[in-house]
């Protein structure tokens, strides 16, 4: 047989989205862009593909904790036929597959990498938007714009789903007096698939062929359209692969109506409170915010003309189907409360609040968690290799990160910091920045309750710490806001314009188009993460554990996972509750201990008490703050229970 060519090679890399995490980070360094022309894949060195290649067979044919697991556990067991169906409106995974607007989408991306570790039989189910999420430029006046890309899953690693006879499969699902054809196309998450339904279809109707071309976008009709697709069109597809999931688990509530296609399918002459019953068994509810925003409501006129046709002749009539929805709008987040025997919290403050706004429901919490082999730096990732290994593993504990010399540990990020730098230099040019000084980064989206408006609610203080000749300090800034969300673009707009009338503009940067590449290279490189949400609207947060993974230290809020800990040692608290408290609360810490701690250097040069804080914090967050930690905690306290409830 021939050797296979370097571009079958990279094909068979692109093909899997394990290689953006198996294989060793300097070996994809040297793959073009995946959206790069075919012609350049023939440059790369063949040995650097060959232990690409090798990497990435190793790590789909060896065997996973699911595995052992699982020949101990009978229910585990059961997942290999039954597996996890884990729906999500986004899924952010790759760059070049715009999918995905924040935090929502990248932790379901994570979820499955990490089921992907662990061997856990998992499916997920989402939209391809052919038009994705946006890309964000500023103009002079620092306003927002949108451009939107188009997603041409013909010419990604994306496979299309054939049916029995080859053929491209296609689901039919109801919509009003209307069917609407979604065809499925599938991504390979490591050992995994993901499949995205689109209905960009030459059968369907000009208008239901855009139901899905942009995440999040449209009028509320479209926005019914595409749950109804993702929810009910999800069930259907499953269906049609033979796939029986176990668990159907519904990471937030846009995914319920699959509880209502389940219940229609359930019913088949059952009582209805018998076959709810039933359907409960087997739903999962993961709510990740209270704020209305991600609550979805529709109108009862809205839910009646879409939504009760179909299932009216399948046994549940109108006033009950309303009824699921709640008593004034139909609310998602009700219907998928009232359709599920699990509902889940994303940290333990989450959990309280969700009680106490919805006291009707039973909530437990599983606090969120990052996938730390995708987050950790390379440097900090070779550090530990040799000094904590197995630091992603089973046995990871604080413990096993006593080893990590600090002053090895502040080398190291500082290599992460020089990328960091040149990423900088590249987008935000105007910036002079020091490699020297104390980086700062607030990176998240820009919505009222994240309150960017404190880093410079005092420009005469801010100006003096940033301006300090012994002891300077920089600041990134990264973010969108919601294309309809014009007080966050308010917010945004003003912030660069009092930094700009300030004249800090060579101090603080703004980095356009937060992504998974910006992400990465800001939480690995940035000296201090900054989290400023008003108490208690932050459900979990995780950029601060991605953060933390590699060394930076944290001045956050006490909201979410941060207030699960005692960060007294390790970094510096917020309350979170008064902006102006807070902002005073904020430059206090960086004049009298923030910025002191990191300039006092020992003997070496190393700030000793910064680097002991860094292996602290670094050793927190990966032992109690990672996607494999969550996971089992998904499957213990959610997943496994359910199975057992339904088999009793």
């Amino acid at each position: 047989m021939p050797e296979p060519s370097p571009r079958s090679k990279v094909a068979l890399l692109r093909a899997n989205l394990a290689s953006r995490w198996a294989v060793p980070a300097e070996i994809l360094a040297q793959m073009p862009a995946l959206d790069q022309p075919a012609h350049r894949e023939a440059a790369i060195e063949t040995p650097s593909l060959d232990r690409a290649v090798a990497d990435l067979t190793a790590y789909l044919t060896t065997p996973t904790w699911f595995d052992l697991a699982a020949k101990q556990d009978g229910l585990l067991q059961g997942l290999r036929t039954r597996p996890v169906a884990y729906f999500c409106a986004e899924f952010g995974l790759a760059d070049w597959l715009p999918i995905f607007s924040g935090g929502l989408g990248v932790l379901a991306g994570d979820v499955l990498k990490e089921a992907s570790d662990l061997g856990v039989p998992m499916v997920g189910i989402g939209l391809l938007y052919r038009h994705g999420f946006f890309t964000q430029r500023l103009d002079a006046a620092g306003n927002q714009r949108e451009d939107y890309p188009t997603v041409h899953p013909e010419v990604l690693p994306l496979e299309a789903v054939p049916d029995a006879q080859g053929n491209p499969l296609t689901v039919s699902i109801p919509m009003g007096t209307d069917e609407v054809g979604a065809r499925a196309w599938r991504l390979a998450v490591g050992r995994l698939s993901l499949y995205l339904l689109d209905t960009d279809l030459a059968g369907n109707q000009p208008d239901q062929r855009v139901i899905t071309a942009n995440l999040y976008g449209g009028d509320r009709e479209r926005r019914i359209q595409q749950e109804i697709v993702l929810g009910i069109g999800g069930v259907r597809l499953l269906h049609a692969l033979g796939i029986d999931p176990g668990v159907y688990s519904m990471n937030e509530g846009h995914a319920a109506f699959l509880g209502l296609e389940l219940l229609a399918q359930t019913l088949n002459g059952k009582p209805f409170e018998e076959a709810l019953a039933d359907v409960r068994g087997r739903i999962a509810y993961t709510n990740h915010t209270v704020l209305p925003a991600g609550n979805e409501v529709f109108s009862r006129d809205l839910v009646r003309r879409y939504l009760a046709p179909a299932f009216e002749r399948r046994g549940i009539d109108q006033d009950r189907l309303l009824s699921l929805g709640g008593t004034g709008d139909f609310s998602m987040t009700e219907l998928a409360f009232r359709l599920a025997g699990k509902a889940n919290a994303v940290s333990r403050p989450h959990a309280e609040v969700m009680r106490q706004r919805w006291p009707d429901f039973t909530v437990e919490p599983v606090t969120n968690g990052v996938h730390a082999p995708t987050w950790v730096g390379p440097r900090v990732r070779a550090l530990l290799d040799r000094e904590a290994p197995g630091w992603s593993g089973e046995e990871c504990r604080e413990a096993a990160f006593a080893r990590v010399p600090p002053a090895e540990l502040w080398k190291a990020h500082r290599d992460q910091h020089a990328t960091l730098m040149r990423l900088v230099t590249a987008v935000a040019p105007q910036a002079l920045f020091d490699p020297d000084a104390l980086t700062m980064v607030w990176a998240r989206r820009f919505a009222q309750y994240k309150r960017a408006g404190l880093l410079a609610s005092d420009v005469d203080r801010l100006r003096t710490i940033l301006r300090d000749p012994d002891r300077p300090v920089q600041l990134i800034i990264a973010g969108k806001a919601h294309p309809a969300d014009e007080a966050g673009k308010a917010m945004m707009r003003d912030l660069l314009a009092t930094i700009g009338a300030a004249g800090l503009s060579d101090r603080v940067a703004f980095i356009p188009d937060y992504r998974l590449e910006v992400a990465a290279t800001l939480t690995a490189g940035a000296d201090l993460w900054i989290n400023t949400p008003r108490k208690p609207l932050e459900a979990s947060g995780t950029s601060g554990m991605k953060a933390g993974d590699n060394g930076a230290l944290l001045l956050t809020v006490l909201d979410g996972w941060a207030s699960e800990v005692e960060w007294h040692g390790i970094g510096w608290t917020l309350a979170g509750e008064d902006d102006g408290e807070d902002a005073a609360r904020l430059y206090d810490h960086l004049e009298r201990e923030i910025v002191p701690t990191f300039f006092r250097r020992d003997s070496d040069g190393t700030p000793g008490d910064w680097a002991e804080r860094m292996r602290r914090t670094l050793a927190l967050t990966l032992s109690r703050y990672s996607t494999r930690r969550m996971l089992h905690e998904y499957l213990d306290e959610i997943y496994l229970p359910l199975i057992r409830t339904a088999r009793a």
